[in-house]
């Protein structure tokens, strides 16, 4: 009798332990099309965003580690969208950080990483607290010069940029990526 409810109660705390090591896994879609109609490549991750980009463009690379989706256009102009949660960044895994607050402290996150790491500079474009977005500048070293726009709306968080070109003005990558964003 005292084993048989000793292996019960073993029994409930081993399934409560073995309970909370399950991870918690979103399903997604992915997919990228083309609409000749509408001139216009439409970029999805349900249930993070998604993206409709004006013209052509084609699916390259996928960096597994930052979730970075690259596509090129017939210009060769490359650029990279990523989606993701808010909690989901090491800095923010309780989920303190919401809004404009959380975009803030991923570029100090994301940027400071890249200045440490590589030796390369920051600067801040533009900010914009309403529509919860930093859209700021990676340079230095002779092949390096990126634009980003980083941010947030309920939750989700999107990461967009635009890799170094001599085919777009400086105002055409910020218009571009802004446009990115804020028509989603």
């Amino acid at each position: 009798m005292i084993k048989t409810k000793i292996l019960i109660k073993l029994s409930i705390i081993i399934i409560l332990i073995l309970t909370g090591c399950i991870s918690q896994r979103v399903s997604t879609i992915v997919r990228c099309d083309y609409d000749e109609s509408k001139n216009q490549t439409d970029y999805f991750v349900l249930p993070y965003g998604s993206v409709s980009i004006t013209g052509k463009w084609d699916k390259s690379n996928y960096n597994s580690v930052s979730g970075q989706q690259f596509f090129i256009n017939k210009d060769s102009i490359e650029i990279a969208i990523a989606f993701n949660r808010f909690d989901s960044y090491e800095f923010n895994a309780d989920g303190s950080k919401i809004g404009f607050e959380f975009v803030k402290a991923l570029y100090d996150w994301d940027s400071q990483f890249l200045v440490n790491s590589y030796g390369l500079k920051r600067k801040v474009l533009e900010t914009d607290s309403i529509n919860n977005f930093i859209l700021y500048q990676i340079y230095g070293l002779t092949n390096i010069d990126t634009y980003f726009l980083v941010g947030e709306k309920n939750g989700n968080v999107s990461n967009l940029s635009i890799t170094i070109t001599d085919k777009w003005t400086d105002e055409k990558k910020i218009e571009f990526l802004k446009e990115l964003y804020i028509k989603k």
